[in-house]
């Protein structure tokens, strides 16, 4: 079986009420949903506090999954002292050539993997992201070295929170937000007040292809669903051109919004590996 299924879900303070430091009820919800999904590859943002006490709920989360193998990308702290870590865990049919996570160019934090899959010859580099909410100049920087992994023949993956609006999904009504929060979307005064999309601009000039396309997904908002918030699309799964051979399915998932567990929906993609040449 050469079909792999990778979901990218943030998880709004890793299932915690009270910023992660409350009850779990969302968090037992979301292993319900993330269970039936069947994840190979699975990219979680937010996991805020699954680094104390040696990655306890990491493994909590792991285990519950029923998956092989976890690793948490610690996080920069920010401003108001949160970590957002974020986590890429994988099932038993994939196997790790490496792995390793970069803080120092990344607001957050980016995790990565290189992966042994069935099918497919060479690794998978897959980068789980987690973009900067606040400054779309930091967005682009954040991005620009992923260009490379376009590059001819490489198979890759870029999916994640990318804080920033995928290609194609229409212009909302940034008038709806606070000035204070619509600044991290928009571009900067001096430009045209629409949305700052540098960051998937870039990664779609450097060759990535969103998996959204070819099922007609683009329109489909992902994220934002809070109080007063303007939904949109936002987490994304961004494939190097070698590897969009490969997928045969896309589908963004609304049931943690509409169980509240959290305002982000997950996403996923199969790709049938046998294709890749």
């Amino acid at each position: 079986m050469t079909v792999i299924r990778v979901v990218t879900f943030n998880t709004l303070f890793g299932g915690h009420d009270d910023f992660g430091l409350g009850a779990g009820d969302r968090w037992r919800g979301q292993i319900e949903f993330l269970k039936g999904l069947e994840a190979d590859i699975l990219a979680l943002q937010e996991c805020n506090f699954w680094d104390l006490l040696g990655n306890r709920r990491m493994y909590q989360t792991l285990n519950a999954l029923e998956l092989g193998s976890a690793y948490l990308a610690y996080a920069n702290e920010t401003t108001s002292g949160h970590r957002f870590h974020s986590v890429i865990m994988l099932s038993r049919r994939v196997r790790l050539a490496a792995q390793g996570a970069d803080r120092d160019r990344y607001h957050h934090v980016m995790g990565w993997a290189n992966l042994i899959l069935p099918g497919l010859e060479g690794p998978l580099e897959f980068r789980n992201l987690h973009l900067d909410p606040f400054d779309p100049r930091n967005r682009a920087r954040e991005v620009s070295p992923l260009g490379v992994l376009a590059a001819p023949g490489r198979r890759s993956l870029a999916v994640g929170d990318v804080n920033t609006i995928g290609l194609e999904y229409p212009e909302p009504d940034w008038k709806r937000l606070p000035a204070h929060a619509a600044n991290g979307h928009l571009r900067l005064p001096r430009e045209d007040q629409v949305s700052d999309r540098d960051a998937t601009e870039l990664l779609a000039r450097a060759g990535f292809k969103d998996a959204s396309h070819p099922f007609n997904q683009e329109m489909a908002a992902t994220a934002a669903f809070g109080d007063g918030d303007v939904p949109r699309r936002q987490d994304l799964i961004l494939m190097s051109p070698a590897l969009g051979p490969a997928l045969i399915g896309y589908e963004v998932h609304l049931e943690p919004v509409n169980k509240g567990l959290s305002d982000h929906g997950a996403v996923s993609a199969d790709f049938d590996l046998s294709r890749v040449a």
